[in-house]
């Protein structure tokens, strides 16, 4: 009797012990490891890819204890820049980044960060971005999930010629991102033409366009440097940057993987990016700086003030045909300052 009740309890034992095992494998296989896809349309050895976007989708799946891994689709293979954000939510790729003057009148508050002589560097402008969306002042998102929004570096005139000022300019065909620059292109006399990112350089060598307004970045980003000569460094504003996931990959997420998204919201992407991307900027106007064949000029006083004139009237504009546009541009004036004051 003692010896059948000692096997009935071992056996019991060993049924629990084996539902705890079955219970603890499908934890574990509910934690398994999820890849994302991430559209990038630049280059597998891009500075955006390697270290903005690479080095922070390293933090993620490190803080994931390892359930996710994100693959980079690079060279616009899944989505054109245009198209990243529908294709995104769409769930045709999990992740990607563009800009978000690709999509004119989509994301009408973003505006505020292209408008000219404001931000100074993409340190600034990228908080004060992001501190937009915190005050949800940044509309169009809420069909994803928004990882990030910040800027690209602020604006410089980039000439494929070798010009004296700013003078030169007017009627040139400039590349502008963006409805604000654009209207800033033409009120000084250029004649505005919308190119995506990758498409620049090959534009100025076939003479497509004059110039090119683009960051410090981009001449060696997307290898300006080998069509330009003469770079002006005026203040001409920037343009918004998204980082965005699709909502149901996002759902679909095991809890850890989850956390270390939530745990990294877009105000400390915009840290990371920010300060790296001025970072190599400043880096890239130093080589430029030292190439016999290239100059870099400073506006006159007469200059910047006639430039003023036209900022001043591009900011008009922008308030009137915005939405609520006098509290978003009172709002990233704010942050710029509070950035400014924190720095």
């Amino acid at each position: 009797m003692s010896r059948q009740f000692s096997l009935s309890k071992f056996v019991r034992i060993a049924a629990t012990a084996a539902a705890i095992t079955t219970s603890g494998a499908l934890g574990a296989a509910a934690q398994e490891m999820v890849t994302l896809k991430f559209g990038s349309f630049v280059g597998p050895t891009s500075f955006l890819n390697t270290k903005l976007f690479g080095e922070w989708f390293k933090k993620l799946e490190a803080e994931s204890n390892g359930t996710l891994k994100i693959e980079f689709i690079t060279g616009g293979a899944s989505a054109k820049p245009q198209e990243v954000f529908d294709a995104v939510r769409a769930g045709i790729i999990d992740m990607g980044w563009s800009i978000t003057a690709y999509n004119p009148g989509r994301f009408d508050a973003a505006g505020v960060v292209e408008l000219p002589l404001l931000a100074q560097g993409a340190g600034e402008s990228s908080v004060a971005m992001a501190g937009l969306y915190d005050q949800g002042l940044i509309g169009g998102m809420d069909s994803v999930k928004v990882l990030g929004l910040v800027t690209a570096d602020i604006a410089r005139l980039h000439h494929s010629a070798d010009v004296a000022g700013l003078s030169d300019f007017s009627g040139a065909k400039i590349r502008a991102a963006g409805g604000v620059l654009s209207a800033m292109i033409e009120k000084v006399g250029g004649v505005p033409v919308g190119i995506p990112a990758p498409s620049i350089a090959e534009s100025l060598a076939k003479n497509v366009v004059d110039a090119s307004a683009n960051d410090w970045f981009a001449l060696e980003g997307f290898k300006l440097i080998d069509v330009t000569k003469t770079h002006v460094d005026i203040s001409l504003g920037t343009t918004g940057v998204y980082l965005v996931m699709n909502k149901s990959s996002y759902d679909k997420l095991p809890d850890a993987a989850k956390a270390a998204i939530d745990n990294n919201p877009p105000m400390e992407f915009a840290k990371h990016w920010g300060t790296k991307l001025e970072e190599e900027s400043i880096r890239v106007r130093g080589v430029v700086a030292g190439l016999d064949d290239h100059k870099i000029i400073t506006p006159t006083e007469a200059d910047l003030a006639k430039w003023q004139v036209a900022a001043d009237e591009v900011i008009a504009e922008w308030l009137e045909k915005t939405d609520g546009g006098a509290e978003i541009l009172k709002a990233y004036t704010d942050n710029l300052g509070a950035y400014r004051a924190g720095n």
